[in-house]
C-alpha cells in the first residue's frame, strides 16, 4: 500500500482522539499546514477536496505509517521484534546453556557422550563428532588467558 503526504495541523487532544480511533474533525485551514501524515489514497482525496472541512477517520496502517515516517517505530517492512513467551523461553534457554558451559557440566556431558558414539561412530568418527561439538557450542575449550602486557624498551614495529 502506497500512503500518500499530507500536511495536517491536529492539536494534542485531536491527536489522543485519532490514536483511540475516533474520527476528528478538521478545518479547512487545518489541511496543508503543521506535521507530514501518512493517508490512505482515499482519505488523502478526501481532504484534498474538502472545501470547508472534513471528518477524518484515520486506520491503524496511517496511524503506524505516519509514525514509522517520523522515526517513532520501526518501518513495517523491516525487522520488527517484540517480547513475549517464545523470547523468554528462548533467554531462558540461553541462560541455562550459559551455565552448563560456564559450570563445566557441558565438558563432561561431551565426554560422555563421546564415549557412548564410540560404538556407533567408531573411534575417529567419535573424535570428530566431539571436535566438530567443540568447535560449534565452545564446550571443552580452556578459556584463554589474556597475554600479559611487558614494557620495556626496544624496537617495536
Amino acid at each position: 500500500m502506497v500512503y500518500q503526504r499530507i500536511k495536517l495541523n491536529l492539536t494534542p487532544a485531536q491527536q489522543k482522539k485519532a490514536l483511540k480511533g475516533a474520527a476528528i474533525r478538521l478545518k479547512a485551514n487545518d489541511i496543508g499546514t503543521g506535521y507530514i501524515v501518512m493517508l490512505h489514497p482515499v482519505n488523502y482525496r478526501k481532504l484534498t477536496r474538502a472545501k470547508q472541512g472534513v471528518m477524518l477517520d484515520l486506520s491503524q496502517g496511517e496511524i503506524i505509517a505516519t509514525a514509522s515516517f517520523h522515526g517513532l517505530v520501526p518501518t513495517p517492512s523491516g525487522n520488527i521484534e517484540g517480547s513475549g513467551i517464545f523470547d523468554d523461553i528462548w533467554s531462558g534457554i540461553k541462560s541455562v546453556g550459559r551455565f552448563v558451559k560456564d559450570s563445566g557440566i557441558g565438558t563432561i556431558l561431551a565426554d560422555s557422550a563421546a564415549a557412548a558414539a564410540v560404538p556407533i561412530l567408531g573411534p575417529a568418527g567419535s573424535t570428530l563428532a566431539r571436535k566438530v561439538f567443540q568447535g560449534v557450542t565452545g564446550v571443552g575449550i580452556a578459556k584463554s588467558k589474556r597475554a600479559k602486557k611487558t614494557t620495556g624498551s626496544g624496537l617495536y614495529l
